[in-house]
């Protein structure tokens, strides 16, 4: 048999074909468009998400590094440099504190060192600004506006000259010094940079953990625990050292994890679409395809017609979705990449670049997808014989016949029709509820990552207000300026709900063989250079020289607190002064190591006055200390230390308004606070102002993020719309026979409302069961912060709202289309 050369006429088929039926190619095409663009963009704009989350985590770190070392011995840093898997280190050397100045006698100013691989490269992408430079000389420092103006000296530049009383290891000195340079950006900035040569005379050393600080940035960005655990096990740290890997990169494998299955889902909702508008497609045209075959056209010619047509489909969908996604991923994404205030170098270097592999992986993924999605179709096309296609309308499966049952007519043919075709039903019901879930997936992870959902004050409290002159070393130096009158005019204010002080008392630990002794062996073990034995005399003999911290809180912050320990203890044996709760201080104790012992505290300023308590829990939440000295710090209840204490003094208040992030109280209370003679003396945390900074840091990825949900729920929309044309579509016949027997227009429209709701109630269902089961599993794996789930309320309610009103008016508006096409007779014959 001769070959017949029939392929030409077969493409002329085809793109005659698409272009006679303009209504179904468009939307063919727009379902290929869309199905492109989404996955283009979810792979850039996902990739992109992610980049601007970690420049997050930069700027609130501080400086760009994978894991930081406390301590670091020579032998250390030889190993780390001469591992090719870390590409950077940096060292910092914390080396004193600012004690007073001529402006302000209790400022919180530390003193650090940077060596060059930190300063100059760690930490050069959270820098905004930056002028002069780095101290090279003893006297010289760089700064922050921050600092100065905790030091009171805020209009200060570069070449100025401060005078300030500063401390290090070796004690507390005076001295001036010049301003070599100052910058501004994110991370901590209430710190002054000074010399290596100022380092070196503080009597502070690297390996020391209380002032070394080593950081390394790894090659490999994605590290497990059991490579991070294997790391750190390398490194043979003494007792005194920590390493510690950033969260965002031992949560990479998660984060990776949960990226592959929101675009699998995603992925699942664009070959949705693509079938629905197949089928769509396909099923109108059978008839049409059956008479190709009584012409001579075999099945393997009617398949590779529908390829053709397939192929001119994609190719041209697929290109305008990948111009259309690089349009939206390439431009707009500098805007918000630069928006956030990363130098262009930065930017360009990382940020945006375009991956052929993302390219590809469209192509192949939506080539895929139409491939899969038109295989049944085709294959359906192609089956049907000429004498079925003379015939041919759809067909569902054989019900039984009974009798008519009782109950409202309109609502029982809409249950019946939603329950008569199961997989039809199932293949809705997935589309929407697909779409559904990852809308919930997204906006749960994006409510997450909101600066207010981040920012977490102890309590909850707005705002907390704290004595700074109570810290200091000397108790003739400190005051009550947090007293009773000032605490009772903030209650005073109409926006404050709650207001809670804690009480400070000094106290020595007295030497013991039980506790006492205990503990002392394990501090110095953990925090000292010098051995425990060398001053364990002066330790017996002289405890008023080992001070330590005794804090007292109210009832409610007990009950807070004591939900929080690991074993909770009795209430009323704390609030009776029998037992009390202890700070770990970092050190290497169970809690049944502690618990059920005996401690004994003296006042500092009268060591005959003494009080035993039971030790029934520990604590290693740090908001409760003040001066941390080497014997543990007490915590009992307020009315004990004010009944025990002769002048306690009050260390810090806490705040909660009744209206959460409210500005204008928060302004009354700063307005307190200026009026105060000892303004300069208050230090606070602002839950607002963190919420503010996190949301500077976090720039745009907000609105990328809501990006992606727009997308998804047009997609969405998409996947239903084609999903009940096909339905609708396919029951014309039997819609018109109802019509053609007393129907009316308003009980026809009122049964296909009343199935889209019963579709959109039903992919509810799924979403809030299995959708919300998946959505927590994805949360999960990318939650690195351990913030709790929680699905966003208002989001949701919208979503709700937005696809009821889909699923009802999409019937409404297919039905009022379609029957546009011919009248009641015609309709039931059949004709297109």
């Amino acid at each position: 048999m001769l070959k017949n050369p029939n392929q030409k006429v077969i493409k002329r088929m085809a793109w005659n074909a698409l272009k006679v039926n303009r209504r179904k190619t468009i939307t063919l095409l727009l379902a290929v468009l869309l199905s492109s663009f989404l996955v283009f963009t979810i792979f850039t704009v996902g990739d992109s998400y992610f980049r601007l989350q970690k420049i997050q985590n930069i700027r609130m770190s501080g400086a760009e590094f994978d894991a930081i070392m406390y301590g670091v011995t020579d032998e250390q840093r030889q190993m780390c440099e001469n591992n090719p898997d870390i590409v950077l280190t940096g060292t910092v050397g914390v080396c004193g504190w600012v004690e007073k100045t001529d402006q302000d006698s209790t400022p919180n100013v530390g003193l650090i060192w940077a060596d060059d691989g930190y300063w100059t490269q760690m930490m050069e992408p959270v820098r905004e600004k930056l002028e002069g430079r780095y101290p090279t000389a003893l006297d010289e420092i760089m700064v922050t506006q921050s600092a100065l103006k905790e030091c009171g000296y805020e209009d200060l530049d570069v070449g100025d000259t401060l005078a300030m009383s500063y401390g290090t290891n070796e004690g507390i000195f005076t001295g001036t010094f010049r301003i070599s340079g100052i910058w501004d950006g994110y991370g901590p900035k209430k710190q002054f940079y000074v010399s290596k040569e100022f380092y070196d005379q503080s009597g502070w050393k690297l390996s020391e953990a209380a002032s070394g600080r080593y950081f390394m940035d790894f090659k490999q960005k994605i590290m497990t625990k059991t490579e991070q655990n294997a790391f750190i096990e390398s490194m043979n740290l003494g007792k005194q050292q920590n390493l510690f890997f950033m969260e965002d990169l031992g949560a990479s494998v998660q984060i990776l994890a949960g990226l592959i299955g929101l675009i699998t889902v995603t992925c699942l909702c664009a070959y949705l679409l693509i079938y629905n508008i197949m089928y769509l497609s396909v099923a109108g045209k059978v008839r049409y395809y059956g008479l190709l075959q009584m012409v001579g056209m075999t099945e393997k010619q009617i398949k590779r017609m529908m390829k053709e047509q397939m192929l001119l489909i994609g190719s041209a969908g697929t290109v305008l979705g990948c111009l259309s996604g690089g349009v939206v991923s390439f431009f707009l994404i500098p805007v918000v990449v630069k928006s956030l205030g990363i130098k262009s170098g930065y930017v360009g270097a990382d940020m945006v670049r375009f991956h052929p592999a993302v390219l590809l992986a469209t192509i192949l993924l939506v080539g895929v997808t139409i491939f899969l999605a038109s295989r049944k179709p085709a294959k359906m096309a192609a089956d049907i014989s000429p004498i079925e296609a003379l015939g041919y309308c759809p067909t569902h499966k054989t019900v039984k016949v009974r009798r008519a049952g009782k109950g409202k007519v309109i609502a029982r043919l809409s249950m019946e029709q939603f329950t008569k075709d199961k997989k039809r039903t199932a293949v809705v019901l997935l589309s929407l509820a697909v779409s559904l879930s990852v809308y919930l997936c997204i906006v749960t992870m994006l409510d997450s990552q909101a600066a207010r959902t981040i920012v977490s004050n102890y309590m909850d409290t707005d705002m907390v207000i704290k004595n700074d002159t109570a810290c200091k070393e000397k108790s003739e130096d400190r005051r009550d300026i947090l007293d009773e009158a000032f605490v009772k005019s903030i209650k005073e204010n109409a926006g404050v709900s709650e207001v809670h002080s804690m009480t400070f008392a000094e106290i020595t630990v007295p030497w013991e063989p039980d506790f006492a002794e205990m503990w002392m062996k394990e501090f110095y073990a953990k925090w000292m250079s010098t051995p425990y034995s060398k001053d364990k005399d002066e330790y017996q003999n002289h405890p008023e020289n080992f001070g330590s911290s005794l804090i007292g809180i109210d009832e409610q912050e007990f009950d807070y607190l004591n939900n929080s320990l690991e074993h909770p203890i009795n209430k009323e044996d704390f609030l009776s002064g029998k037992a009390c709760i202890v700070y770990r201080n970092g050190l290497d104790f169970a809690d049944a190591d502690v618990i059920g012992k005996n401690v004994t505290c003296a006042l500092y300023e009268d060591q005959q006055t003494t009080k035993t308590f039971i030790i029934e829990g520990v604590t290693d939440e740090n908001y409760y200390t003040a001066l941390l000295g080497y014997p543990p710090t007490i915590i009992a209840s307020d009315q004990v230390v004010k009944t025990f204490a002769n002048n306690p003094i009050i260390l810090k208040t806490s705040i909660k308004y009744h209206k959460e992030y409210d500005r204008d109280t928060e302004q009354e209370i700063m307005a307190l606070l200026e009026e105060n003679g000892n303004a300069k003396d208050f230090s606070w945390e602002s839950k607002i102002e963190d919420a503010d900074e996190i949301e500077k840091a976090q720039g745009n990825m907000p609105q990328v993020g809501i990006g992606i949900v727009l997308i998804l729920a047009f997609i969405g929309i998409m996947n239903y719309m084609n999903t009940f044309v096909v339905n609708v579509q396919s029951r014309m016949t039997e819609l018109s026979v109802m019509e053609s027997i007393g129907m009316t227009p308003k009980q026809l429209l009122g049964m296909l409302v009343r199935e889209g709701v019963l579709y959109a109630g039903g992919a509810w269902l799924v979403t809030l069961t299995v959708g919300m089961g998946a959505t927590y599993l994805l949360y999960e794996s990318m939650n690195y912060r351990g913030i709790a789930f929680s699905v966003p309320l208002l989001p949701l309610l919208f979503a709700v709202g937005i696809s009821l009103l889909v699923c009802t008016m999409v019937p409404v508006l297919t039905w009022s289309v379609l029957e546009k096409n011919g009248t009641v007779v015609e309709r039931i014959k059949g004709v297109e």
